[in-house]
């Protein structure tokens, strides 16, 4: 089996609105003074770093203080709902956007059995479909709605994603897929859903990994993901993911559960780094992972090698 995994260093690939600091810049743009003091005060741009400090913050307040102090949960949920509206804004209105051809996509995509991804955006979505059909299937089966009881691959390829996604909701106690229907794109639907329907995205964003995985296995949909992921075989390669332990130990530990026995990891610019540096990120992920990691340039990988992206 062939499986792919793929993290945010993708969407920044073909949109640089998706790299941490536009999307700080963004947040805090419309955010309160509280959310702009913590980024500057903790100097980072990593909105998971961030929630998780808010949560430790607040864990120790509570324990110091015999649970007699609780701290608001208030800024945590702005965070999280800012950077859900930053991601949505930055979305493409259709699949031209943002120079994207999503044919492309989905044949880099179909040479693999499985594509696996922590990323939230909608690109994805439309690179399900090849020129005929859809040929890349979710398991949103019937009326876009997930049921663990007919997961049956139908002989096809399948993309899973193990933290939800914008365009995925939990409606009526139903993990449900929405499209654009009466809507004009995709886009506006979602739009239409956070602001009329007063709902999210289903969307794991904070917490340690531990915390993520535990509210994953609360979930139908993203528990299956996640069991699929550690039940890979064969050959995986990933693509746009750091594996920081920090946030993604929950994906580091699936991949050493796996039966997976040869790993492509694809490094952004893995050229310009020393010899020592290479030796030194080859002996980290060999030892995370607890299998044998082939290091290769982004450069080499059919993601990075499409005529979409010359001129940008």
């Amino acid at each position: 089996m062939k499986n792919l995994l793929i993290g945010n260093g993708l969407s920044i690939s073909i949109s640089p609105d998706f790299s941490y600091s536009s999307l700080r810049e963004k947040v805090t743009r419309e955010s309160s003074p509280a959310v702009d003091r913590l980024f500057k005060k903790l100097n980072t741009v990593d909105f998971e770093h961030l929630l998780t400090k808010v949560r430790d913050a607040r864990d120790v307040m509570e324990a110091i203080t015999d649970g007699q102090v609780i701290v608001s949960q208030s800024i945590s949920d702005e965070i999280r709902a800012k950077l859900i509206e930053a991601i949505q804004s930055m979305n493409p209105r259709g699949p031209m956007d943002h120079g994207l051809d999503p044919q492309q996509l989905n044949k880099a995509l179909k040479k693999y059995n499985n594509t696996f991804t922590t990323n939230y955006d909608i690109y994805l979505y439309w690179a399900r479909r090849g020129r005929e059909s859809f040929n890349i299937i979710d398991f949103f089966f019937e009326d876009g709605c997930f049921d663990r009881t007919n997961v049956d691959k139908r002989g096809r390829d399948a993309i899973y994603f193990l933290h939800g996604a914008l365009f995925i909701f939990e409606i009526d106690s139903k993990i449900k897929k929405i499209s654009k229907g009466e809507h004009a794109t995709l886009d506006e639907a979602i739009q239409d859903r956070i602001s009329n329907e007063n709902g999210y995205p289903l969307f794991i964003s904070e917490g340690s990994p531990e915390e993520k995985l535990a509210n994953i296995k609360s979930n139908q949909y993203l528990s299956f993901c996640y069991d699929e992921l550690r039940s890979m075989s064969g050959e995986l390669d990933i693509y746009g993911h750091s594996l920081n332990p920090e946030v993604d130990g929950h994906i580091i530990e699936a991949v050493r559960e796996s039966a997976v026995e040869r790993v492509r990891f694809y490094q952004f610019k893995l050229n310009e780094l020393s010899k020592g540096e290479k030796e030194h990120l080859n002996s980290t992920l060999n030892s995370r992972l607890g299998v044998k990691v082939e290091l290769h340039d982004s450069s080499e990988h059919d993601l990075c090698k499409w005529s979409i992206f010359e001129g940008f």
